[in-house]
């Protein structure tokens, strides 16, 4: 089954008040470390999906422009699902630093074995509380498609709404691997 790999890089990182595509992450930037954590599973390739295409001019990935001119983690899917055609298009937000090759390694498995639509990692804490992730997920290139872009065209931008019309699987992962780095205090815990 083909296989793409697409890190979304297209936020305006308001809150963290510099491009977290290019915040220095295990000592490369972001975008780098999210292209290459993908690049082994992605036979078929891995893209930068985002706005602002001459950020990205110096990565060796090929850079996609949102197709709704960034309209938020919905419409990079969108833009990485209708690039991809077929297969499967593995999908990563490139401020989710902690997540492993072994996490996308059990996303993959999960959806080659099922029917899922959409396989996407979650992980709950010691006081139960869950966090779903979609934007750490292994999508069914011909199933979800033409739901999520008709989503986008009506108007819809909460990835959370479009994933409940989808038959959806989980995968647990360490609660640490989906922490989410929004804000200057946030990226200093990752440093310590």
């Amino acid at each position: 089954m083909q296989r793409r790999g697409y890190v979304l890089a297209g936020g305006n990182s308001r809150r963290m008040g510099v491009d977290k595509a290019f915040l220095p992450v295990f000592s490369q930037s972001a975008v780098e470390h999210q292209c290459q954590l993908l690049q082994e599973l992605c036979p078929e390739g891995v893209f930068i999906v985002g706005r602002n295409k001459e950020l990205f001019a110096s990565q060796p990935w090929s850079h996609l422009e949102d197709q709704g001119g960034g309209q938020g983690p919905l419409d990079g899917i969108a833009t990485a699902l209708t690039h991809a055609q077929d297969g499967i298009a593995l999908i990563l937000a490139v401020d989710l630093f902690m997540v492993t090759k072994d996490d996308f390694d059990a996303l993959y498995l999960a959806i080659s074995q099922s029917e899922a639509d959409l396989v996407y990692a979650y992980s709950t804490d010691d006081t139960h509380i869950e966090v779903n992730q979609p934007l750490c997920s292994a999508w069914r290139v011909s199933s979800t498609s033409d739901i999520v872009n008709r989503s986008l065209t009506a108007g819809e931008r909460k990835v959370s709404d479009v994933v409940k019309d989808l038959r959806t699987m989980r995968v647990l992962v360490p609660f640490s691997h989906l922490a989410n780095f929004n804000s200057p205090e946030d990226f200093s815990r990752l440093k310590s």
